[in-house]
C-alpha cells in the first residue's frame, strides 16, 4: 500500500506543483516525508485518524500547519504495527534532517529538540507565533503505548524539488 501511495504522489507532484486551487491555496492532497539518518521515505496523507493509520501506517495531523504555512507540521506515526515508519525515531539526534516534500517544493528541517510526553499533551504541536517547524509523534516506549515521543524540528531552508 505505502510503495502505491507513493508512486501516485511522485506521478502527481510534477505536474501538480504549478497548480493553485481558488483562493491561492493549495490542495491538502498529502506529502511525502524523508528522513536521511533512518532510511526513511514515505508518502503521507491528510488525517491521522485511526483508518489513515492503519492504511498508511502515518498521517498528516489535520489541524496543525501545512509546510507552506506558519507553525507546526504534525506528523504521526505508528512504531511498531501498520508498516512501523517511526520504529526507530527515538535514533534521531540534534542536527539531523527531516524533509517533507510538498507542494513542489523541498521543506528543510533540523532536529532541535525532543520531547516523552502524555498522549493527551499536545501543546508541544501549537508552537510559538511565527514558528515553522516539524513535530513527528509516535508511540513510546516501543510496544507500549504509555507515553509519546515527539520529536522537533525548526525549517532550515524550502527549496524547489
Amino acid at each position: 500500500m505505502q510503495s502505491a501511495a507513493l508512486a501516485a504522489w511522485e506521478q502527481q507532484a510534477a505536474p501538480a506543483a504549478g497548480r493553485v486551487q481558488s483562493g491561492g491555496r493549495h490542495p491538502p492532497a498529502g506529502l511525502v516525508l524523508a528522513i536521511p539518518r533512518l532510511g526513511l521515505r514515505r508518502y503521507i496523507p491528510e488525517g491521522a485518524n485511526l483508518a489513515q493509520l492503519r492504511r498508511y501506517g502515518a498521517g498528516r495531523i489535520t489541524w496543525t500547519a501545512l509546510p507552506d504555512r506558519t507553525g507546526i507540521v504534525g506528523i504521526a506515526g505508528h512504531r511498531t504495527t501498520y508498516g512501523a515508519p517511526f520504529f526507530r525515531l527515538n535514533k534521531l539526534v540534534q542536527g539531523d534532517f527531516i524533509l517533507i516534500d510538498y507542494a513542489g517544493k523541498r521543506f528543510t528541517y533540523i532536529v532541535t529538540d525532543r520531547h516523552v510526553l502524555r498522549p493527551e499533551r499536545s501543546e508541544v504541536l501549537q508552537g510559538s507565533p511565527g514558528q515553522r517547524g516539524v513535530a513527528l509523534v509516535t508511540c513510546t516506549p516501543a510496544y507500549s503505548a504509555a507515553y509519546r515521543l515527539v520529536i522537533l524540528g525548526r525549517l532550515r531552508e524550502v527549496s524547489p524539488i
